[in-house]
C-alpha cells in the first residue's frame, strides 16, 4: 500500500507473527546519516510482532505519521520555534501616530 509517498508492506515473519516494512515510493533512502560514514537506511521494518497484517501496517503508518523518516530533525524544529520574532522593517509599529500615555501604552 502507498501512504504519504511511502510504500508500506506487511509480511509474515513466522506463522501468526506479522511485521511491516517501509520504503520511499521513489526508491531513495529513508534516512541518511550525517556522520563520517555515509550510511543510509533504505528500508525500515517494525520492531514488534503483530498478530495480524493490518496491525503491523498500522504500526508502520504510525511511524510515518510521527515523522520518523522526516528530513527535518527534532533539533531543527526546536531551533525554529525558539527563533526570535521577526523585527518590523524601519521600526514601524502598528500603533505609530497614536498618543501614548505616561506608561508607554497607546490609546
Amino acid at each position: 500500500m502507498e501512504y504519504k509517498q511511502f510504500v508500506v508492506k506487511a509480511f509474515e515473519r513466522e506463522p501468526g507473527k506479522w511485521r511491516a516494512s517501509v520504503e520511499r515510493a521513489n526508491g531513495k533512502a529513508l534516512l541518511r546519516a550525517m556522520a563520517r560514514r555515509r550510511r543510509a537506511l533504505d528500508k525500515f521494518i517494525t520492531g514488534m510482532d503483530a498478530t495480524a497484517a493490518e496491525a503491523a501496517m498500522r504500526m508502520a503508518i504510525a511511524a510515518i505519521d510521527a515523522n520518523a523518516f522526516s528530513r527535518i530533525s527534532y533539533r531543527d524544529k526546536r531551533q525554529a520555534r525558539l527563533a526570535p520574532k521577526a523585527i518590523e522593517p524601519g521600526g514601524a509599529r502598528a500603533d505609530a501616530g497614536r498618543p501614548v500615555d505616561a506608561f508607554g501604552v497607546a490609546d
